[in-house]
């Protein structure tokens, strides 16, 4: 968990992604439009499935671990939403689905709780983000530093679309959550 929040906010701080929108005219690259979260993250995240999710969570493990996951880098002109994306669609493995079945569950079940649980982490980060690195960054006037104020203020409005009840969930279970610091190891 924390490694991916750190993630997070390291992508959004530093300012390496974007995707879509007109072009920035210093990069050349294309400007950060507005994210919208796959719709699964941005549903309830109930107390029965954390319980659920951290019930499952030690199969979930083994099974990305016996098929060799390991995450991959975000790309550059990926967003953080896109990379979170990714992060998740890139856990259906091979032999992933049987190993949840034998413990009451399934991929399409559990999809829906790790883009919760990992979308409602990234809005904890960017909610806890020091405001003196914001104020740094916003008062830099390098192009990289006005770029990544752009692109921390786009998906700090995309983390604006997770439920706050979400955030709760996430934020009251913290020392379960270490959990998901081992995942797949």
């Amino acid at each position: 968990m924390r490694t991916v929040a750190l993630i997070a906010v390291f992508v959004v701080l530093a300012g390496v992604f974007c995707g879509g929108g007109k072009p920035d005219s210093q990069t050349n690259k294309p400007a950060m439009a507005a994210v919208k979260w796959p719709a699964e993250a941005t549903g309830t995240l109930t107390e029965d499935e954390m319980v659920q999710f951290f019930k499952i969570l030690p199969t979930f493990s083994a099974a990305l671990k016996a098929a060799n996951w390991t995450p991959k880098p975000p790309n550059e002109e990926d967003g953080p939403v896109v990379s979170l994306t990714n992060f998740v669609e890139g856990m259906n493995l091979p032999g992933v689905d049987d190993s949840l079945q034998k413990v009451g569950s399934s991929w399409a079940a559990l999809r829906p709780a790790l883009y919760r649980v990992f979308a409602a982490s990234a809005a904890l980060s960017i909610d806890a983000a020091p405001p003196e690195m914001i104020a740094q960054m916003r008062t830099d006037t390098s192009a990289a530093a006005k770029k990544g104020a752009k692109d921390y203020d786009a998906f700090k409005s995309a983390c604006s679309q997770i439920p706050e009840a979400n955030k709760q969930a996430v934020a009251g279970h913290q020392q379960d959550m270490q959990a998901l610091q081992t995942l797949g190891r």
